[in-house]
């Protein structure tokens, strides 16, 4: 299962693909920062993001933790004790 932190960027990511375009440089920061975590690449995110309109970034950001909210494996998979084998009938 793929860290927060990667899911996140990806959704962030699909996001501005959407509503931005391919070519949208917040697409290509996002990515960038799930490929590798480094805290410039974060910090770029956040730089791209701070330069949307506040209805873009807003946009991007409802649909991203919606993407993250409604990934009912990826909840699942963060519950301790959660694994199938340990569910009682």
């Amino acid at each position: 299962m793929r860290d927060p932190h990667t899911r996140f960027m990806d959704a962030v990511a699909a996001a501005a693909t959407e509503h931005l375009g391919q070519d949208h440089p917040l697409r290509a920061a996002a990515l960038k920062a799930a490929a590798d975590p480094a805290p410039e690449h974060g910090s770029a995110v956040h730089a791209e993001l701070d330069a949307l309109t506040p209805e873009s970034r807003d946009t991007i950001l409802a649909q991203s933790h919606r993407t993250m909210r409604e990934d009912l494996a990826a909840i699942w998979s963060h519950l301790p004790n959660a694994s199938p084998d340990d569910i009682m009938h």
